[in-house]
């Protein structure tokens, strides 16, 4: 039984360290293509709401 407990414990213990993750420079071109794509929507936003409210504002 201990020994058995003593194994479980010792794949949980090899299972817990990490081992480090190598990313390839592809993943680092695809989250700055993502980052500036993301930037490019909120200023087309920016700039859609800020004239929509320009043209509301000289109606009146």
């Amino acid at each position: 039984m201990a020994d058995l407990i003593s194994a479980r414990l010792a794949l949980a213990v090899s299972a817990a360290q990490a081992e480090k993750t190598v990313r390839s420079p592809l993943l680092y071109a695809w989250w700055a293509l993502n980052l500036a794509v993301l930037l490019a929507v909120g200023y087309g936003i920016y700039r859609f709401v800020r004239k929509s409210r320009e043209n509301r504002g000289s109606r009146g």
